[in-house]
């Protein structure tokens, strides 16, 4: 394309464009800070996990982070632009496809403050580390990088978007150069704004836009994959249900995608090159079902047409509830062996949350998370999940929430006797401190460290014991 540009240039910050060593969950690394630990220094983190996406001769990723995709696909299917003038791009090359031509850089954002549970926990005021997590210093190198301001003096649009757009606001705005945020799901809003931008349309800035509940959208509406994604993610779900008053995913009306739709998405993936897959949802093991019961037959479906697929080298899930393999051990077990077998896999890893061991808590911000068992039985649940994983080498990296409202220290010592019960099981466990979605001024936050009291430590202790004896298994 030269040095006049691309119409529409699409990016993100170095830890999202990365497919992290082929180990998709080792981006969790970046939300650890650059200083204080050696081995997350940049210098370790850079060249053997944070490695840069290769790009094409057009300056067109080979692999992006799945939103973008999701924008990419939205804008090209509302005819918003063309495929030849838009480009979804590293950030290192910026300067080969930002031009003359150019009217919008779109950016995606997960943590771009350092905000979330994860960051939260491990850097910034409140974390192990007071310093500014990897997410957060490199968002903002990318935001305010030459290239994009000079940009922004001829008139370009900056537009942010993504999981993490709550974080930033106005102030942050102006500090950084960024012209409009988009908050919720983009597959509507996000081809408005930038049509309405691309018109000439004159739009008051910095501006933050919410999309509506008439523009969440429909099955029909999420559009298929134009290229391969970070880490074979694959959406097979959107939302949840259970409705944990912490969690912005419940808010999210449920949906599930056509398989058809799905398997596209992962022919896709293997055309490009990327023929390891991870299919997402808040829980995998509930896709098809539109109640809180697994759906045995759709789920072993979704799996065995997956399998399929020529060229696939593994695969796995984003995300299990701990309550679905513990209700549908069948379920679990059916598409475990099929998958293992298949590919030759020796286990499959999960994300998943405990969050408490606590059933008072459970009951007072998550009580449909047990569901179709009691909030008093929770703490059985998690271990009779956890026992099944181990018969089926299906591997738990499991979180627990400390400082939720109303947590004592009774809570705790149930959270840490939980904890000890699970070491014989094959997982890996993180704490993380509770963050609000919403700005919450009744919260009382906490330091990780020095605002720990001694049943804080114990709880860290027994977690590092399970931790420490696992990790050296799954090494």
């Amino acid at each position: 394309m030269g040095w006049n540009g691309y119409k529409v240039v699409l990016t993100a910050d170095r830890t999202l464009m990365s497919n992290y060593g082929k180990g998709l969950f080792y981006g969790f690394i970046a939300t650890s800070p650059p200083k204080g630990y050696p081995l997350t220094s940049p210098w370790l983190l850079f060249r053997f996990v944070f490695k840069p996406v290769k790009a094409d001769l057009e300056g067109r990723a080979i692999l992006a982070p799945q939103g973008l995709r999701k924008v990419e696909a939205s804008l090209i299917e509302n005819g918003v632009v063309s495929f030849e003038e838009l480009v979804v791009s590293p950030p290192e090359i910026l300067d080969r496809v930002v031009g003359e031509k150019t009217k919008i850089v779109g950016i995606e954002a997960i943590d771009p403050l350092g905000m979330g549970p994860a960051s939260t926990t491990m850097s910034g005021p409140y974390g192990v580390i007071h310093e500014e997590s990897y997410t957060a210093w490199q968002f903002r190198n990318l935001v305010t990088s030459e290239v994009i301001q000079k940009a922004r003096k001829r008139g370009v649009k900056v537009v942010v978007g993504g999981p993490g757009a709550w974080q930033i606001g106005l102030d942050v705005m102006k500090r950084y150069g960024i012209d409009f945020v988009v908050e919720g799901e983009g597959e509507i809003v996000a081809p408005k704004l930038f049509k309405k931008i691309l018109e000439g349309e004159n739009l008051e800035t910095p501006m933050k836009i919410k999309a509506g509940f008439d523009e969440v959208p429909s099955i029909d509406q999420i559009p298929l994959l134009k290229g391969a994604t970070v880490g074979g993610v694959v959406e097979v779900s959107r939302g949840c249900g259970r409705g944990c008053r912490f969690c912005a995913p419940t808010l999210r009306k449920l949906r599930h995608r056509k398989l058809e739709d799905i398997i596209k998405d992962v022919k896709t993936n293997l055309k490009f090159g990327q023929n390891q897959i991870c299919l997402h949802a808040e829980d995998v093991l509930r896709y098809g079902s539109y109640d809180y019961a697994v759906k045995h037959e759709k789920v072993v479906k979704l799996f065995q047409k997956t399998l399929e697929v020529k060229g696939l080298e593994s695969l796995g899930p984003s995300h299990f509830a701990l309550v679905s393999i513990a209700a549908y051990p069948k379920t679990a077990k059916t598409i475990v062996e099929m998958t293992l077998s298949k590919l030759n896999q020796q286990w499959m890893a999960f994300q998943t949350g405990i969050e408490t061991g606590s059933p008072r808590l459970i009951e007072m911000h998550m009580e449909k998370k047990p569901y179709p068992f009691k909030p008093s039985q929770w703490p059985e649940v998690v271990e009779k999940a956890f026992a099944i994983c181990a018969d089926l080498n299906l591997v738990p990296c499991a979180t627990i929430i400390v400082n939720l409202p109303g947590e004592t220290e009774d809570d705790v010592v149930k959270t840490t006797e939980l904890v000890e019960n699970l070491y014989p099981y094959k997982s890996l466990i993180t704490p993380l401190l509770y963050v609000p979605f919403q700005e919450d001024s009744s919260l009382k936050k906490m330091s990780f460290i020095e605002d720990a009291k001694p049943y804080h430590i114990e709880l860290y202790r027994t977690v590092w014991r399970h931790d420490m004896r696992w990790m050296k298994a799954l090494a």
